[in-house]
């Protein structure tokens, strides 16, 4: 089954992969700190409107292959606004697929080390090389999920 466009701008997308189920984030370049919220607001409603639809948990997908650097104002945000309202809408396994330049694998290992550190929150993270892979482990998992 082929993903759903949600939202497509030039720096990234989101999609819905309803043979998982879970959202997709993608980043396919640069988005500043407006743009990187913008997109990251409009995923996470995405999946709120998603979650009634399907009867067990929705799983989250973060392609970081085209993700470039993050603004550590921006890794704040997400670590004090964002994965706690992710969190409470009911995201909790989340698979990172890794990025391609340096500046996205700085990123993307910062937000992990938030998440691990948060006492606030908890998410099930796994970084995986492919989009396949992500999917795979997502339909592995989101099974075991506690309901919501």
């Amino acid at each position: 089954m082929n993903d759903i466009t949600l939202v497509s701008e030039a720096y990234g997308a989101v999609y819905l992969a309803p043979e998982v189920p879970c959202i997709i984030i993608q980043w396919t370049g640069y988005a500043n700190s407006e743009q990187f919220r913008y997109l990251m607001k409009q995923a996470q409603a995405f999946y709120i409107a998603e979650t009634p639809r399907h009867p067990a948990a929705l799983g989250w997908i973060a392609d970081s292959r085209g993700l470039g650097a993050v603004r550590p104002g921006d890794q704040q945000w997400l670590h004090t606004d964002w994965n706690p309202q992710t969190y409470q809408a009911g995201v909790r396994y989340i698979a990172i697929v890794e990025a391609e330049s340096i500046f996205g694998k700085i990123a993307a290992q910062q937000y992990v080390t938030n998440v691990m550190q948060s006492e606030q929150y908890s998410f099930h993270t796994r970084t995986l090389p492919t989009l396949e892979a992500a999917k795979q482990w997502l339909q592995q998992v989101l099974p075991l999920a506690p309901e919501q």
